[in-house]
């Protein structure tokens, strides 16, 4: 039962990845990161406008 010691991986060189392979994750990555951005505009920023506009400020 010989098994590799996957720590000593770690000090090899990585390879390079191949070009389809990364702008496919860089793809899913920016669809990730909009997504988030999407639902922190609908999940902070819109309730607290529509907090705003409906309280009405006697000055």
């Amino acid at each position: 039962m010989s098994r590799e010691n996957p720590f000593k991986l770690l000090d090899q060189q990585l390879e390079a990845a191949p070009p389809e392979l990364r702008g496919k994750v860089m793809a899913d990555v920016s669809k990730a990161k909009l997504i988030l951005e999407i639902a922190s505009l609908f999940g902070d920023a819109l309730p607290a406008s529509i907090n705003d506009l409906f309280i009405n400020n006697k000055r």
